[in-house]
């Protein structure tokens, strides 16, 4: 990532989801030079999601909808740059980011980092055939047999996804299916998935290009791919600990300013979120209000 490391911007933004693009498009609007940071995929968990229905206005893939995001955001001169942030320091009036090996300077800073997969936690699952995004990987299981582990709204969603590809889709619950009515109803309705319940993997072994989930009483599960959607947690590690609930998220104020003067958080990643990308985009436009406020009382100060 290129960037001028005496370039002081009015707004950084890390993320690039639903409130990250939001934020961009209301600060540009304003004048303000604002940055999007990505570490990985424009539009994070949102960008792989296959099927949007809920989404006033808008139905399609997550990708598309990201899309028309960054392009409305871009065109009233917001930027987009690829880079992971490993840290957010305060100094006297201003932030230093490090973005890969780089230092950037920002008036203000907003979090928006949303969420990233959980994994299973068990040997094996970083095996070759395993994904963590059907609308990434969904082409590969072209004529084959998948298994799916999860049981929420993601892993329903994604397993219909896939069988516009696979030949048939086995989704390994641990407990009950935890997805809205909905997706039961069609759950029930569709002869290729089949919902296998008390299924607790303990172990993912390949041989001869298969895939083997052992299990602690339900026995083996083999199939050519196999994907995981267990949940997710907030992508939040790299800042300071001051601003994290325990369970990760990051704590802020009604304007979503946290305990940092000047560093706000929205979307997925913030205590509170309902996890849903409508209210991602309105936290988001909450949040450029509260920095467009704190940019214009630099100004008052001198700073």
């Amino acid at each position: 990532m290129a960037a001028n490391n005496r370039e002081m911007l009015d707004v950084a933004i890390i993320g690039s989801g639903p409130a990250a693009f939001t934020a961009a498009l209301y600060v540009a609007r304003e004048n303000s030079s604002a940055t999007v940071y990505e570490r990985e995929s424009i539009g994070g968990l949102a960008g792989t999601i296959s099927n949007i229905e809920n989404y006033p206005g808008f139905t399609g893939t997550g990708m598309e909808l990201m899309g028309k995001m960054r392009e409305q955001a871009e065109s009233f001169g917001a930027k987009t740059e690829y880079g992971e942030c490993t840290a957010v320091k305060k100094l006297k009036k201003h932030f230093e980011l490090m973005i890969d090996d780089t230092s950037v300077l920002a008036k203000t800073v907003l979090v928006a980092t949303g969420s990233e997969r959980r994994k299973l936690g068990i040997p094996g699952e970083d095996l070759p055939g395993i994904s963590y995004c059907a609308t990434c990987d969904a082409p590969m299981t072209t004529g084959k047999e998948v298994l799916v582990v999860g049981g929420g709204n993601t892993a329903a969603q994604e397993a219909f996804h896939l069988l516009k590809y696979c030949v048939s889709v086995k989704l390994l619950v641990r407990s009950g299916l935890r997805c809205n009515d909905v997706l039961k109803d069609r759950l029930k309705k569709e002869p290729r998935i089949e919902v296998i319940t008390g299924v607790v993997p303990t172990e993912i072994e390949r041989k001869e290009g298969q895939l083997y989930v052992n299990t602690e009483k339900s026995g083996v599960f083999v199939a050519d791919n196999l994907f995981i959607f267990v949940g997710a947690g907030p992508a939040t590690k790299f800042l300071p600990a001051e601003i994290l609930a325990e369970d990760g998220s990051v704590k802020t104020r009604q304007n979503m300013e946290t305990e940092i003067d000047g560093l706000f958080a929205a979307g997925d990643c913030r205590l509170g979120s309902v996890k849903q990308a409508v209210v991602a985009a309105g936290e988001g436009a909450a949040a450029a209000r509260g920095m467009s406020k704190y940019l214009e009382e630099l100004r008052h100060t001198g700073a």
